[in-house]
């Protein structure tokens, strides 16, 4: 089961938005400020992130782009979901790193559609095998025949 971080400072939106993902399948956790999502982002596998524009410590699209510098959240699939709907706020939207963008407001059915989408084009495997020989990425190791190589 996939795990969605929902970053928005609403919080009546948060929590229509954990009821919709939830009966979707997914496991979610809930971050009403920047802040409260770097927690959230070191103390839980997050496998995807919806992201508000403007939040109460610094704006959705700031905060976007420090995670992009992050080696770790580089790939993170990220879909911004905000009340800016001009053209422009859209590109910057994507510009800054954001993977998706929908305008609030917005179809529960097309938001998990698109996160179904996103997690299907970022899903990572987590170990390759070629003969003896496996590498496992999410671990960082190697091993032939099952024995660990330094």
């Amino acid at each position: 089961m996939s795990k969605i971080l929902i970053v928005e400072d609403d919080l009546n939106l948060r929590e229509l938005l954990v009821l919709h993902l939830e009966q979707a399948s997914f496991e979610v956790e809930e971050a009403e400020s920047v802040e409260e999502a770097w927690d959230k982002l070191e103390l839980h596998n997050i496998d995807a992130v919806v992201l508000d524009w403007m939040l109460p410590d610094t704006s959705g699209v700031q905060w976007l782009s420090h995670l992009r510098q992050q080696k770790q959240y580089k790939y993170l699939p990220v879909l911004m979901l905000t009340a800016r709907v001009t053209e422009r706020d859209k590109v910057e939207g994507l510009e800054s790193g954001a993977d998706d963008y929908i305008s609030k407001p917005y179809s529960t059915a097309e938001l998990v559609a698109r996160i179904k989408a996103l997690l299907r084009r970022t899903k990572k495997e987590e170990a390759y095998s070629v003969g003896k020989l496996t590498v496992n990425t999410d671990e960082g190791t190697i091993s032939i025949e099952e024995k660990a190589l330094d």
